[in-house]
């Protein structure tokens, strides 16, 4: 009874396993301790965004960055794992899909100087791969695989179809002020068979977002004589809500203040910057305003080009706005992987009248939004198709006899 029982527990504990191993992998910090973690191709005060894709020719100096704030000596890891056009994990083996071994160890690493609250920062390179697709780089300590520290998400692609996409204006008059929709048409090469249009996937997203911002396409119309795939569109579900623009915090410098800045409280072991005081913009008319689509910049005011010198500070958000019942207001931008979490939840202060919330943010220039859990609740931020917004899409196509989906085509659309 007793080996029995071992062989259920067994069995039950490898389905679970097997469970995780296809569950999907989305970009998460699983320490307190860990923070600013993002991928970047080394370039300085370029502006860091959630979910690069970029091509399998261009894979040079691209690396992975996070700052630890435990000081203590931890040996990290990197694993980088092959996802399916779901972000679940393939059944690729390392060596099919990478041009080197997995698991490599973490040693550079520098300390912050001069800065108030301390840290670790480390840096590597990602490994070269051989296929296209989606991919997770994956840090983890001490040699344990199960100890997770972090997951970033990245996509590269191998130019094989020609992604012709336009963007336009909504064509019904209920959705032309608010809306934009993609046009798109796929031109593919003598060599590909395609038998089925589930051998097709189209990821659209906006502003680098993780989200998929076209739920459905409709049954494509396959041209073998011309190589073209269009996409008939009829109950306009190539429409994507157009947003507003983004809201912005200079936060580069703890001694003076810069813009969109109301004050700053100078503490002996921390800084803190007070956001200006907003208002949600849901009833106001568009007005166009310059932004970097939600990403962020790391840089110091006094010190640019000093990354190190870069400190981290509170930042408190606040939203003038009357009380939503039923509601929880989150801060989100790419600095949080716009992840709508105790972490980035507003803390409503009836008192002032006020949403607010406080993060620990690295010195920098943030774009963020302000959210809503309800997905009807536009009033905070709005809808306009004036918006400028960028869009990528991405198509992924599982060749015949492979066992992966192939990123084949992408295309990125600046709107208007």
């Amino acid at each position: 009874m007793g080996k029995l029982n071992r062989l259920i527990t067994f069995l039950v504990l490898s389905l679970l396993s097997n469970v995780s191993l296809k569950a999907q992998i989305a970009n998460k910090v699983f320490k307190e301790n860990i923070k600013t973690g993002y991928l970047s191709q080394g370039l300085s005060n370029e502006y860091i965004t959630e979910n690069p894709c970029f091509s399998i020719d261009n894979q040079e100096n691209w690396n992975l960055q996070f700052d630890d704030l435990s000081l203590q000596s931890t040996s990290y890891s990197l694993r980088i794992i092959h996802c399916q056009a779901d972000w679940k994990p393939s059944n690729l083996s390392e060596i099919e899909y990478l041009e080197q071994f997995n698991d490599i160890p973490l040693r550079n690493t520098a300390s912050s100087m001069g800065t108030k609250i301390p840290y670790q920062h480390f840096q590597i390179n990602l490994p070269k791969t051989r296929v296209s697709g989606n991919f997770i780089a994956m840090i983890y300590a001490n040699r344990n695989k199960r100890d997770t520290i972090l997951t970033r998400r990245y996509s590269i692609y191998q130019t094989e179809m020609t992604v012709a996409g336009k963007m336009n204006f909504a064509k019904t008059n209920t959705l032309r002020n608010t809306h934009q929709a993609l046009e798109i048409n796929l031109l593919y090469p003598d060599n590909y068979l395609i038998s089925s249009e589930d051998d097709i996937r189209i990821e659209v997203r906006k502003n680098n977002q993780s989200e998929n911002q076209i739920k459905s396409f409709p049954r494509p119309i396959i041209n073998s004589m011309e190589r073209r795939i269009t996409f008939p569109f009829y109950n306009q579900e190539n429409s994507v809500p157009g947003g507003n623009e983004y809201r912005m915090i200079d936060a580069r410098s703890s001694q003076q203040k810069l813009s969109y800045v109301a004050s700053l409280q100078t503490e002996n072991r921390y800084t803190e910057i007070i956001a200006a005081l907003e208002q949600p913009q849901g009833n106001y008319s568009y007005v166009q305003r310059p932004d970097f689509n939600g990403a962020f910049v790391i840089s110091n005011y006094e010190n640019p080009g000093q990354p190190l010198i870069c400190d981290y500070v509170w930042c408190q958000f606040n939203l003038k706005s009357a009380q939503l019942p039923n509601e929880k207001i989150y801060v989100l931008g790419a600095f949080n992987s716009f992840l709508k979490n105790t972490s980035s939840e507003m803390i409503y202060k009836s008192n002032e009248g006020v949403y607010s919330s406080r993060i620990l943010i690295k010195q920098g220039i943030y774009n963020y939004l302000f959210a809503s859990n309800a997905s009807t609740n536009t009033s905070l931020e709005g809808n306009h198709a004036q918006t400028e917004n960028q869009y990528e899409v991405l198509v992924y196509f599982k060749k015949p006899g492979q066992r992966n989906d192939s990123l084949v085509g992408y295309q990125k659309i600046h709107f208007p």
